[in-house]
């Protein structure tokens, strides 16, 4: 009988800052690229909305086949580790066409949008089959070992978090130094990214070879599952709690992305452009201390309740921040807005170490109650509910901050919204209405305790050793 490999430190940690460097360098246009395209490409916001909404509309359909297509395939270099290897290329290419500087080449304000969202659809779909992957390795290093399961999502959140300082501390910084140099405004976001995507790079193919034993080659002729997205929403309809999942992190996803993709917009406008770097900073630093602090009190109370706990204390985030944010005559109380954005970010540490978790427990279970195994797709339908939030919640800003009023800047002045209290119902109210829905969902309908996943994780595994 072949001996299993050992899940060492080295695995753990590597497959955590792999991660963390893809997200660090996907900040650049995640936190940016709105901006980027209003006030340095001369694109207008509903037409930046409009285009998003067709890019994240493909990015959606890309999410449901990309599970179906890697659960039908059978490469040579390992059914998932074979698809990291493909992703690295595709996610670093994906990642620095977002920021690149058309105005050099391209003077048609349509065609620079089209690039942007050439490169949104390059890293994004990349992105789609590297979640489904990401979350599948998980089984694949812990087998059903719940707590080493725990150790792969806890450690990822831990070091995506420390990751986050360091490019909350020198991105912007690192951008406007590339801008004195070069006398560019825009030469600093490609760089950045450029550097950043390619410490991923590196991270993810040192990963990819120690994780090899974990995922060896499959023998030509073994038999493919069948694999469909008709199969993949079986799996959700007949589940109902990972129909509830769905739901929740569905509407949870369109109210942070709102939040996300016009929190730039509020230094932007309020004269405090060069302090963004300090509040997010901190932001990061808090997040950090709670992805070390907050794990033990989530292994304590359970996965339900640590997602419940999360979700509203989001909203109250939000919330301070639309109450607290901007002072009456207009100026940003950055203190209180830093309050508002660490709170939000202590919020999502409560449930974050669990990651994956949650629907490979579904799926455990949908394996236990009905004989049918389809715990293949589990992480492909943990990135449906992002996809959506993307699709609604990011590709809607851009019509939000037109109702808000948004006047880009000039060399002689600030941008400005002619509704600044519309802006602040887009960036705190608005997303706290939709959060509060996803908190009474998870509340009321998840029932799937810790021990109960545990039970049918084991008893599954035993069918499998058995060939039943």
């Amino acid at each position: 009988m072949e001996q299993k490999p050992k899940l060492t430190s080295m695995h753990i940690n590597t497959y955590a800052l792999s991660n963390g460097l893809n997200t660090m360098a996907s900040q650049i246009p995640t936190q940016y690229l709105m901006m980027y395209c209003t006030d340095f490409l001369g694109i207008s916001p509903v037409a930046y909305g409009t285009a998003m909404g067709i890019a994240k509309t493909f990015d959606f359909i890309v999410c449901l086949i990309s599970g179906p297509i890697i659960e039908k395939s059978n490469m040579k270099h390992g059914k998932y580790l074979s698809w990291l290897r493909i992703l690295t290329a595709t996610l670093f290419f994906g990642n620095i066409i977002q920021m690149l500087d058309t105005n050099a080449f391209i003077e048609n304000a349509t065609l620079k949008l089209l690039v942007v969202c050439f490169g949104y659809c390059m890293f994004h779909g990349s992105m789609n089959f590297n979640a489904a992957v990401r979350g599948s390795l998980v089984r694949k290093l812990a087998g059903a070992d719940m707590e080493n399961r725990r150790k792969l999502t806890t450690r990822q959140s831990q070091v995506g978090a420390a990751v986050t300082i360091i490019s909350s501390a020198i991105t912007l910084p690192c951008i406007t130094f590339v801008e004195k140099l070069t006398g560019s405004p825009t030469m600093g976001y490609f760089l950045v990214a450029l550097v950043f995507s390619t410490c991923f790079a590196v991270c993810n193919t040192i990963f990819i070879k120690i994780a090899s034993p974990f995922d060896p080659p499959q023998a030509v002729n073994t038999v493919k599952k069948s694999a469909s997205v008709k199969d993949m929403f079986a799996t959700i309809v007949t589940n109902k709690q990972m129909l509830v999942l769905v739901v929740t992190y569905t509407l949870f996803s369109i109210a942070s992305q709102i939040n996300a993709g016009v929190m730039t917009y509020f230094f932007r406008v309020t004269g405090t452009f060069s302090q963004y770097t300090i509040s997010i900073t901190i932001r990061s630093v808090v997040a950090f201390a709670a992805s070390i602090l907050v794990p033990p009190v989530g292994k304590k109370i359970g996965k339900k309740n640590s997602l419940v706990l999360g979700r509203f204390l989001w909203c109250g985030g939000v919330l301070f921040i639309y109450a607290f944010a901007l002072n009456k005559d207009g100026s940003a109380n950055l203190i209180l807005m830093t309050i508002g954005m660490c709170i939000c970010r202590i919020a999502t540490y409560t449930y974050m170490s669990f990651g994956v978790n949650y629907w490979l427990d579904c799926a455990e279970y949908g394996y236990y109650t009905t004989g049918k195994d389809m715990r293949g797709f589990a992480s492909a339908i943990q990135n449906i509910p992002t996809k959506i939030g993307f699709a609604i919640g990011g590709s809607s800003v851009g019509y939000l901050i037109a109702w808000a009023g948004y006047v880009p800047p000039t060399p002689d002045a600030l941008g400005y919204f002619t509704h600044m209290n519309r802006y602040m119902m887009v960036i705190g109210l608005i997303p706290a209405v939709i959060g509060a829905v996803s908190g009474i969902i998870t509340l009321l309908f998840y029932k799937l305790s810790d021990d109960e996943a545990a039970m049918y994780a084991k008893a599954n595994a035993e069918r499998d050793a058995m060939g039943a």
